[in-house]
């Protein structure tokens, strides 16, 4: 029940995040206090662990592959939209996977139970 209700809040805040990403909202991270880079390396740290939530299943690099893909499609859209994309921010989305996945192997490590395919 628990590992339900998390990942269906994990598949919101993905949405959330898409949306905040593609929409007309280039520059509403300044209004959280943040600047471009940090808000791209945050929201990729939230969007591995919705990943994980989702699809414990993939194991680390593949999670880590599929994040990092959804950030190049992010940036690729951005660009046919119109708005900015660049390598910077690709960049500042892999330092989020990056932690995410180090913290994971860390506590795969010290419980692999945890992250178990149900």
């Amino acid at each position: 029940m628990i590992l339900t209700v998390l990942r269906g809040g994990a598949l919101v805040a993905l949405l959330i995040l898409f949306v905040a990403m593609l929409g007309p909202f280039q520059g509403a991270e300044e209004g959280l206090g943040l600047t471009d880079k940090p808000a791209h390396a945050i929201g990729f740290f939230i969007i591995t662990v919705c990943l994980t939530l989702i699809a414990p299943g993939l194991g680390v690099w593949r999670t880590a592959l599929l994040a990092l893909a959804l950030g190049t499609g992010v940036e690729g859209v951005q660009a046919l939209s119109g708005r900015s994309a660049n390598l910077f921010d690709l960049m500042a989305d892999g330092v989020g996977v990056a932690a995410v996945s180090a913290l994971r192997v860390w506590a795969e490590r010290a419980r692999p139970d945890l992250f178990s395919a149900r």
